[in-house]
């Protein structure tokens, strides 16, 4: 908390100290979703510091309701932690479907011309950003047209074993 000094900070000694309750863990969500993500699955995926980018990810760990997302192309210190039911996660091809503009990995050479001050890495990435490109219909329909006609569909995917549902796209002819 601002202007506590007292370091490292302990919660039972700043409960203490405060004279404060914690609240009880029972208000809390627990229930653990059979929610069907395993490490290694590709997605779609809001940078929460830079909310208007959405990139291409890597679901890197799991504990219980929370997945560690790795942005494909940067440094591990970029990896966020969201909720498994959370609106900012999306599935592969869900920005070529609706025409908004997705965030490629960033490349070998975009990377190793950044500074070495973590600010300016994490400017260099909203950098990439060459601002919403929302297609018009028009050229959605016409993107569609060439053979990326893409589809959601319900089922369980080959890589879950506990048959659980799960959403993906498949490219249809």
């Amino acid at each position: 908390p601002r202007g506590y000094t007292k370091l490292p900070f302990k919660w039972f000694d700043y409960l203490r100290e405060t004279g404060s309750i914690a609240a009880p863990v029972k208000l809390f969500n627990k229930d653990v979703p059979n929610h069907g993500f395993r490490v290694g699955m590709k997605l779609e995926a809001v940078d929460l510091m830079e909310p208007r980018l959405i990139c291409v990810a890597t679901v890197t760990r799991i504990i219980h309701r929370l997945l560690r997302i790795h942005f494909d192309g940067w440094e591990e210190e970029y990896d966020q932690w969201v909720d498994c039911e959370s609106p900012d996660l999306y599935p592969v091809g869900w920005c070529q479907l609706t025409g908004y503009q997705l965030q490629p990995p960033a490349s070998q050479s975009s990377r190793e011309s950044q500074s070495a001050s973590s600010k300016q890495k994490k400017k260099a990435k909203s950098q990439q950003y060459k601002g919403h490109k929302k297609m018009t219909t028009s050229q959605l329909k016409e993107e569609l047209l060439d053979g990326e006609d893409y589809s959601f569909l319900h089922g369980a995917s080959d890589q879950e074993s506990n048959g659980s549902a799960t959403v993906y796209i498949k490219q249809e002819p």
